[in-house]
């Protein structure tokens, strides 16, 4: 019997390890990475194995406890036993069992394999043959059949080393079929209490996820966590919000069933049957689809990679899943809700408590019980006009959705600008410094890169604009622009008392004012005004 916490080893030669595997009595739970060793690390292995040198033990976790579990490791496909529990998990040990199960079981039909090894019996070292089929080379998929190994050595026949092949042919059976590994085995253990002894023999330091527990604690043959995600990324891929995060669809998964966003909530679906898990699935894939249509609808977003705060996605979708199709009033809530989260940097910390009260809120709102959503941080404006412009920081994607709110037209040309284009991946050639970096520079001017310096720029235009003098420039527009000169400044939150400062080149006259023109409408859409 193997005890809680106790570490009970068992050695196994190589040939017994592998049958395990096939057999399906060691299986690879899905929360472990995916194979990630090359080429050199895999003939080191097999080198240190012929040479009888360590490569340390293995260990498993014996356990009673269905988790989700791989189908296959490398190139071996795993023996299906749903009904025999408890099961063995392989907790550390996955390179290297990868690499002899797929190196020994190789099924040859991929020559550019990584499993395609051959053992050079003249040089006597692992090698990847190239294409090449040698005499000497021995492919290791031929090495633990009775059949294959001796229809492999009758090609020795009449070749002049025919002596040394064979000799070091059985050498090379006997020392891979006589290696023998220690596997450890802990059991009567959770997979939470697991988690922790997984993470810290964890070579790479990585940690598990609460997706990757979950993923195995909810398992089953009717309900699998991963393809659930994947089918949500999948059908979203349209609207370019492929991106979202394992945790956030999990916490949506656990949301549909009345429970919160928190650990201890999201703990809860280890209870629930795989029919309730399936059936919570469609909802949240339902629920998402009517959260990306609101935000890509009536909000200038056009994919996940500019959303200030991945948690405003996991908020509508648990309004969208109460209420699929909102009042006039209930959607301008929630737009101005999704303005003054972002602008407030309401997510930029959270706690458990304020989650609870936020996720009451929004239900109570999705069922009519109250009018609005209320957000009582309040916005630092001035904050947010004079901060640097950094595409990776949340505040800087909402003023990158605030440009595009007041649908730009390009300052040479007046052609509007593609928002959905611009707004579709995190490109910063898209953006463009009104008053030219190298111009600020050279002034001996140091914040050059505040938000209400920046605008949105076709980059043809860009490229023409480069490091031009505002003076010179601005000056420009007017005989470029004609009558349509205030319709495009002003599209670009620059009024004429602005563009004189431009002209001016006075720089600090000109972020006052363009700022004040930023959080006038910044004011408006979360109703400050």
């Amino acid at each position: 019997m193997v005890y809680k916490h106790d570490a009970k080893p068992e050695v196994l030669r190589i040939e017994e390890l592998i049958n395990n595997v096939k057999s399906g009595d060691i299986k690879l739970p899905k929360f472990q990475r995916p194979f990630v060793w090359k080429k050199e690390d895999i003939l080191a292995l097999l080198d240190s194995i012929y040479k009888r040198y360590p490569i340390g033990s293995i260990l498993l976790w014996l356990t009673r406890e269905k988790l989700a579990s791989e189908r296959r490791i490398a190139d071996l496909e795993i023996n299906e036993r749903p009904e025999e529990y408890p099961t063995n998990y392989l907790l550390d040990g996955q390179q290297r069992l990868s690499t002899l199960c797929g190196a020994l079981y190789w099924d040859g039909n991929d020559p550019k394999s990584i499993w395609n090894i051959s053992f050079d019996l003249d040089k006597e070292t692992f090698i990847y043959p190239e294409g090449d089929d040698r005499i000497e080379y021995f492919p290791l998929n031929k090495l633990l059949g009775t059949f294959d190994f001796i229809n492999t050595c009758r090609r020795f026949e009449g070749h002049p080393k025919k002596e040394k092949f064979e000799e070091n042919a059985r050498g090379l059976l006997e020392s891979v079929k006589d290696y023998k590994i220690a596997a450890v085995t802990i059991g009567d253990m959770t997979v939470n209490e697991v988690a922790p002894i997984f993470e810290r023999i964890n070579s790479t330091g990585r940690r598990l996820t609460m997706v990757d527990l979950m993923r195995a604690a909810t398992w089953s043959g009717e309900f699998d966590l991963s393809n659930v995600i994947d089918s949500v990324r999948d059908t979203l891929s349209v609207k370019n919000f492929d991106g979202i995060a394992e945790i956030e669809i999990l916490r949506n998964i656990s949301s549909v069933n009345g429970y919160g966003f928190n650990k201890d909530d999201i703990n809860k679906l280890r209870d629930l049957s795989s029919a309730t898990l399936q059936e919570s699935a469609g909802k949240c894939m339902g629920a998402y689809k009517h959260a990306v249509d609101f935000l890509t609808s009536e909000l200038p977003i056009t994919s996940n990679t500019y959303l200030p705060y991945s948690l405003q996605l996991t908020f509508l979708v648990d309004f969208f899943n109460i209420c699929p199709t909102p009042t006039i009033n209930q959607r301008n809530q929630l737009k101005r809700w999704f303005w003054k989260v972002a602008l407030s940097r309401y997510f930029a910390s959270f706690n458990t408590a304020q989650i609870t009260m936020d996720i009451k809120q929004v239900r109570d709102f999705a069922r009519g019980e109250i009018e609005e959503l209320l957000i009582t941080k309040p916005v630092d404006y001035e904050k947010f006009v004079t901060e640097d412009f950094r595409l990776n920081k949340a505040s800087s994607k909402t003023f990158a959705l605030l440009l595009a709110q007041n649908q730009p037209k390009s300052l040479l040309d007046g052609t509007p600008i593609n928002t959905s284009k611009a707004l579709a991946v995190i490109n910063r050639h898209e953006y463009h410094h009104i008053f030219p970096r190298a111009f600020l520079k050279s002034s001996g001017i140091s914040n050059i890169d505040l938000h209400a310096n920046i605008c949105l720029l076709n980059m043809g235009n860009n490229r023409t604009i480069s490091d031009s003098r505002p003076s010179v420039y601005f000056k420009q527009l007017e005989y470029q622009l004609g009558e349509n000169l205030e319709e495009v400044l002003l599209s670009n939150y620059i009024n004429q008392e602005a563009y004189q400062a431009a002209l001016d080149e006075d720089y600090d006259q000109f972020i006052k004012v363009r700022s004040s023109l930023i959080v006038t409408e910044a004011k408006k859409l979360v109703g400050d005004n």
